[in-house]
């Protein structure tokens, strides 16, 4: 290898900066490192964590022995619905399906994996289902008896009988007013005026 054997890796568009080419090259002098400090001394690098000298988050952090591996913990449940069966041509009436027989049909990836029935879909065929571990009710109830699954229901109206015509009530009497006579205040006799005769003066 040699310099002028060297190439660009395709993609790249923009141009590659160069610097500690002296003034004429627009980057000279401090080569874009700025004025001393620690930034702009050869082989300075700042640690990612490095905090400014404040107990940085790495150390901040409390650190818990060991660890736990979830996916050996939980138990991984493969489903298979009874409708996706049904539409399936390739499973026939009187058959046994198994685990493995799933697996090569493609519906579970692990014949040694749990497996689990549910019921969503129609469900018309008889076939016997060996070594499943798990079975939803809606399943067993379509398993007992495959029929219900396509049993149409049967809706029968109900004729209400109309209410007969209610009776207009009538309408209320207004109370009679109570006349009370009052009775009237009895007049008073006109006083009797009483005349004085004036004693005649003597002369």
């Amino acid at each position: 290898m040699k310099l002028h054997t060297l190439k660009r890796s395709s993609g790249i568009v923009s141009k590659a900066k160069r610097i500690g080419r002296g003034n004429g090259s627009g980057k000279g002098n401090y080569s874009t490192k700025g004025l001393k400090g620690q930034k702009a001394r050869s082989g300075s690098g700042i640690k990612p964590f490095f905090e400014w000298g404040q107990t940085s988050i790495v150390q901040r952090i409390p650190k818990a022995r060991g660890f736990k591996r979830y996916y050996k913990l939980v138990k991984d449940v493969a489903i298979v619905n009874l409708g996706a069966l049904d539409m399936d041509d390739r499973i026939t009436d009187g058959m046994e399906i198994t685990k493995v027989l799933l697996k090569t049909l493609g519906y579970i990836k692990n014949a040694a994996g749990l497996v689990k029935l549910l019921g969503n879909g129609e469900w018309t065929k008889k076939v016997t289902f060996v070594d499943m571990d798990r079975i939803s009710a809606t399943a067993e109830k379509k398993l007992a008896n495959p029929s219900a699954a396509t049993a149409t229901k049967k809706t029968t109206k109900i004729e209400k009988a109309t209410p007969a015509a209610k009776k207009a009530p009538a309408a209320k009497k207004a109370p009679a007013k109570k006349v009370v006579e009052k009775e009237a205040p009895a007049k008073k006799a006109p006083a009797k005026k009483t005349t004085t005769k004036k004693e005649a003066k003597p002369e």
